[in-house]
């Protein structure tokens, strides 16, 4: 698992972020984290994950690439459209 230079924290976690970054660098157990990552599909842009997911066995040797980490679902779907903002892609 990576993390992106230019990684996006939401606000709901920003203040906990070094810590949450370090457990899951860790491969510890966090229950309300949700990962952005580049879609696995070339038709979409983003994938949100619940960083449960990559608890399965399908993923053990697959490279994750985190763009952005929050604290909700709800809270990841508003970073993406933060992303898309700031990289241009929406106006």
């Amino acid at each position: 698992m990576t993390f992106a230079d230019n990684l996006y924290v939401g606000e709901s976690i920003k203040h906990k972020s070094e810590r949450i970054l370090s457990r899951m660098e860790q491969n510890k157990f966090l229950m309300e984290v949700f990962c952005i990552t580049k879609a696995s599909n070339p038709n979409n842009l983003y994938d949100i994950y619940n960083y449960l997911e990559f608890k399965q066995p399908y993923y053990k040797d697959k490279p994750i690439h985190i763009l952005g980490i929050a604290g909700s679902k709800q809270e990841a779907m508003e970073l993406v459209a933060s992303m898309l903002i700031t990289e241009g892609v929406v106006s």
